[in-house]
């Protein structure tokens, strides 16, 4: 009976371990599986984030170079006004439809690929400002191309600037309205090649 009885216990000690390493396992399994889904989760969720983060901080840079209504000028919004406008330097015209030139300022650009329509999305927003956030600029009866170069007034050749067919002595802070045509013109026209560029000028589809 001794020995039924030890061989009883026995077998009840060893259900008992296996009983505590099943649980244990079970355990240990549910915690690896769980680990496994938290790994899964935060690689996901990281790359994620960052990216949030990055076009957060992007945007947030972008915005501070866009010059601010303590310049004078409104919000972008408070206008949507459109311009047909050439710059003509030693009689070639300058291609703002290249990428390099398009949608620079929130402020008035060009845009979808097109190079002769100005959009101005501001109020007392001039010309000046859309020329320098192309990298260029017209001081000291000089204009400044992106590239470096500098078209200034000569014997031979002068810069000159019409608007709406109108010959006028600045150009710099003038604000393009509604339907307006400007010309930037750099070389040595004469009257007769200026007007056929006029005339140019007075083809342009403005694209809205």
């Amino acid at each position: 009976m001794a020995d039924k009885k030890a061989t009883a216990d026995k077998k009840a000690t060893a259900d008992k371990n296996k009983h505590k390493h099943d649980t244990k396992y079970r355990e240990d399994s549910y915690f690896a599986a769980g680990r496994r889904k938290r790994k899964r989760y935060m690689r996901i969720i990281v790359p994620a984030i960052i990216g949030v983060v990055a076009v957060a901080v992007i945007s947030a840079i972008v915005f501070s170079l866009q010059p601010s209504s303590t310049e004078g000028y409104g919000p972008v919004g408070s206008a949507h006004e459109h311009a047909a406008f050439l710059v003509m330097l030693d009689r070639v015209p300058v291609n703002f439809s290249q990428s390099q030139y398009q949608v620079k300022s929130n402020l008035i650009h060009v845009e979808n690929g097109d190079g002769t329509t100005l959009h101005r999305h501001a109020t007392g927003v001039p010309f000046i400002e859309f020329l320098k956030s192309v990298d260029m600029d017209i001081q000291d009866e000089c204009f400044m191309g992106d590239d470096g170069r500098e078209y200034c007034d000569t014997a031979d050749k002068k810069l000159r600037y019409f608007v709406n067919g109108n010959q006028t002595s600045s150009i710099a802070n003038y604000v393009p309205k509604e339907n307006d045509r400007i010309l930037v013109v750099y070389g040595d026209e004469n009257e007769g090649e200026l007007k056929r560029e006029i005339d140019v000028l007075r083809q342009i589809p403005i694209r809205r």
